[in-house]
């Protein structure tokens, strides 16, 4: 999805933990920033979360609720992070 306000794509990346190549990207079907902060730890209320933020197990039912399409979740073998890219 694209932020109307800062003009970023959010979406979800999966990666190899083996390869670390990017195996996969989840469109973001909405984004509420400030749940987004709350949920993925950010205290600085002014940050727009630009950066890589790494999901973990605890953050699953958070995000799969603002995802069309899920992952099938492996945290073993793979890596999952929210992230922005400029549009």
């Amino acid at each position: 999805m694209i932020d109307a306000k800062f003009k970023v794509r959010r979406y979800v990346t999966e990666f190899s933990e083996e390869s670390e190549e990017l195996i996969a990207e989840y469109e973001l079907l909405s984004f509420d920033l400030e749940k987004f902060q709350v949920e993925f730890g950010e205290s600085n209320r002014e940050n727009p979360m630009f950066d890589c933020y790494p999901i973990k197990k605890k953050n699953v039912s958070f995000i799969k609720r603002f995802l069309e399409v899920e992952p099938e979740w492996d945290f073993d073998n793979k890596s999952y992070f929210v992230e922005a890219e400029a549009n």
